[in-house]
């Protein structure tokens, strides 16, 4: 893109909007690739002719290539960010990195990804798009490619996270558990993307969408809306919002953030949990907001506030066996100040137009 001051000799990018881009771009090639091959098979089991397929593949090669250019372009912007190299031009609206065309080696189209395929679920796949570091543990062992592959993710999506996590004064390793847990853990391949903004949350209840995995049409995301955590909105604008990465993140933060809040008021003062990762992931995989209080009013009726909170559902079992990589994501806590989350707005219920009176005057 041109630089926004009008230089015509500059040429280069704006974060986090090219990261978007690329993101968008590799999931559109896979989801047409797959389509293709379906489409084949479909007409060469009815024996009728398969050149809409071959015409469909065809378009799919070009965006791939064009997918695999852009993954280039992408590495060289991360290793810029990383290095703190480059020239970096800033606005009072976006950041720009410059990224001169002769600075990019551009691939051979056609030419696969340099690195196999990790094993991930559907809306984390794009993932295999950018390059993985042969990151190491601590005792110097690799992690496997599918770890390594989904860093690669949270090192791009790094500054979204934490600041979706400041918002609402939640650790950044809960959101970064619970999107590496739906990705690695409960690998899913049906590319729901492709019914995004169809509305089919309001049919298929477990309809589930984006990084994360967040339900759209279920109770937990209506009652985080209605507390005014995140807009209201109708289950194909959700669907919509939650196929962008950055959508995702907002949704899971806002949702940890209304459990960590209901979790002070109704606990009375007792529990903690906005650095709790095991809890807030235990909550965000299994409770809704009304469930969680009714649980907590429970304790509070029974004596039992104050008794430690132990997790157990699958997810947080994972956070905790999975501590190293959640530290080789984000940080656990990375300021010194806990800052202080927005008060959430309830959106206003309209009110009904007093109209005309329904009662009919009587005739003079």
């Amino acid at each position: 893109m041109s630089y926004p001051v009008g230089n015509p000799n500059f040429s280069g990018v704006q974060q986090p909007a090219f990261d978007h881009l690329v993101s968008r771009h590799g999931r559109a090639a896979f989801v047409l690739e797959q389509l293709a091959g379906d489409l084949w098979w479909e007409l060469q089991r009815l024996n009728v002719d398969t050149s809409p397929a071959m015409r469909l593949r065809t378009l799919a090669q070009r965006v791939r290539s064009q997918a695999t250019e852009l993954q280039t372009r992408q590495s060289r912007v991360h290793a810029m960010q990383r290095q703190r190299s480059g020239a970096k031009l800033c606005t009072p609206g976006s950041i720009y990195w410059e990224l001169p065309e002769t600075a990019v080696p551009t691939p051979q189209p056609g030419h696969p990804p340099p690195t196999d395929p990790a094993k991930l679920s559907i809306e984390l796949w794009d993932a295999n798009l950018l390059p993985r570091a042969g990151r190491k543990r601590s005792d110097g062992t690799p992690f496997s490619p599918e770890e390594d592959a989904v860093l690669s993710w949270m090192a791009a999506h790094r500054e979204s996270i934490i600041a979706e996590a400041r918002k609402w004064n939640i650790s950044p390793q809960a959101i970064a558990a619970a999107i590496a847990w739906e990705a690695m853990e409960n690998v899913k391949g049906i590319p729901a993307n492709q019914i995004a903004g169809s509305g089919i949350g309001s049919i298929v209840k477990k309809a589930s969408f984006g990084p994360g995995k967040v339900h759209v049409g279920a109770p937990l995301v209506n009652q985080v809306e209605e507390r005014g955590y995140l807009p209201r909105r109708t289950v194909r604008e959700r669907e919509s919002l939650l196929t962008s990465d950055e959508g995702s993140i907002q949704y899971i933060a806002g949702i940890m953030g209304a459990f960590s809040k209901v979790t002070e008021d109704r606990g009375k003062g007792h529990y903690n949990i906005r650095y709790d990762v095991p809890m807030l992931t235990q909550l965000y995989q299994g409770r809704d907001l009304a469930q969680w209080e009714a649980d907590l009013d429970e304790r509070a009726r029974e004596g039992r506030l104050g008794e430690k909170l132990v997790p157990g559902n699958s997810m947080p079992q994972w956070a905790m066996r999975n501590q190293e990589f959640l530290n080789a994501a984000v940080p656990l806590r990375p300021w010194k100040t806990e800052p202080t989350p927005p008060q959430p707005i309830p959106p206003a219920v309209p009110q009904p137009s007093p109209g005309l009176s329904p009662t009919p005057r009587s005739a003079p």
